[in-house]
């Protein structure tokens, strides 16, 4: 399961040069072609062996390609100045599908088995680019020609570091809370995700725009540090009742955070770029996700998970104070947004 996201890791750079050079529908195509062959392919696998792991490669490769086209294409389509409310319902896929798909593949496994499963997933795949037919976006503005020089500048590094860290803080409660509510017998998991869930969604559709009356940074520290208390708070949870209170938290403080450095990080990039920062964002919050693993587990088995998450608290708070003390101004983003005619009626 780990192959298909170090691979999508190690080929974000190279798909967000490609989005900026040759275009993000054609990239989402390709991506979206290479997630339903895969699909297909696991028909023919009969055993753990490479033919599997080659698979799984394809899929992170070909979801990393079609995920970062889109999460491009929206920021590119939302208006400026709704920029974090119109990525926040974007996000609303994500959400929905991480709350769907489990399930219902589920149950398909349960009463038609696994090829049905597998066919089903590449039909998907293969019908989600012709929902695109229409929609007019950017990208290929340097196929005929070099590409232009692009670096990333001193506040987009601090925003993608401050992503990273809050996506350690999100990985380790949503790697260790199934192990975390078992062995201290806080009931069903479900009720941590069912609060989560509904939390996300709703934020994400009621406040994901607050930034863009208030400021892109006195909008996220809060939102960072609330993060924080929430993933501290669970690690005093005693109950399923408070179980799903801290997930309601949890899930509130990472439907507003979330966006509001998505739409920080577009402040922050040319047109001309915007691909290669997409790539970049998405690769640091997997990156962060996937290290939390790797550097909660072992806390998790030594110390146990109350004080796993008190620790991974800190580090979204340090997200908050690296964002605070050096990160960039509102200011620019909102004289760019009111640069920007008014939409004819």
């Amino acid at each position: 399961m780990g192959t298909s996201g170090l691979a999508s890791l190690v080929a974000l750079p190279l798909i967000g040069i490609g989005l900026d050079r040759f275009g993000r529908r054609r990239f989402f195509i390709v991506g979206a072609l290479g997630m339903s062959a895969a699909a297909l392919g696991f028909l023919l696998v009969q055993s753990i062996g490479p033919a599997l792991f080659g698979l799984r490669i394809v899929q992170g490769v070909s979801f990393a390609a079609a995920f970062t086209a889109s999460t491009t294409m929206a920021a590119e389509l939302a208006p400026p100045a709704r920029r974090a409310q119109a990525l926040g319902v974007f996000g609303l896929s994500t959400l929905l599908t991480h709350a769907i798909a489990p399930g219902l593949g589920e149950e398909i496994v349960h009463r038609r088995g696994f090829p049905t499963l597998f066919v089903l997933a590449a039909t998907c795949a293969l019908v989600a680019p012709l929902l695109l037919a229409g929609v007019r976006t950017g990208g290929a503005r340097h196929a005929s020609g070099a590409p232009e020089p692009w670096g990333v500048s001193r506040p987009q590094w601090i925003v993608l570091a401050t992503m990273t860290l809050a996506g350690m803080g999100f990985g380790a409660v949503m790697t260790f809370i199934p192990t975390y509510v078992r062995s201290h017998d806080l009931g069903r998991v479900a009720f941590f995700y069912v609060a989560y869930g509904t939390t996300a969604i709703g934020t994400r559709l009621v406040g994901a725009g607050i930034s863009d009356s208030l400021g892109r940074r006195a909008t996220i520290v809060p939102a960072l540090l609330a993060f924080t208390l929430s993933i501290a708070a669970l690690g005093g949870v005693g109950s399923a009742t408070t179980l799903a209170v801290a997930g309601a938290f949890f899930g509130a403080a990472q439907g507003i955070s979330y966006p509001t450095l998505h739409a920080l990080l577009v402040d922050l990039t040319p047109p001309a770029h915007l691909g290669r920062s997409q790539a970049l964002f998405n690769g640091s919050f997997n990156l962060g996700v996937m290290g939390s693993a790797f550097l909660f587990g072992p806390i998790a088995d030594q110390l146990g998970h109350r004080a796993m998450f008190l620790g991974a608290s800190a580090l979204p708070l340090l997200g908050a104070a690296l964002l605070y003390r050096a990160g960039p101004d509102d200011a620019p983003a909102r004289a760019r947004l009111q640069e920007v005619p008014p939409e004819a009626p």
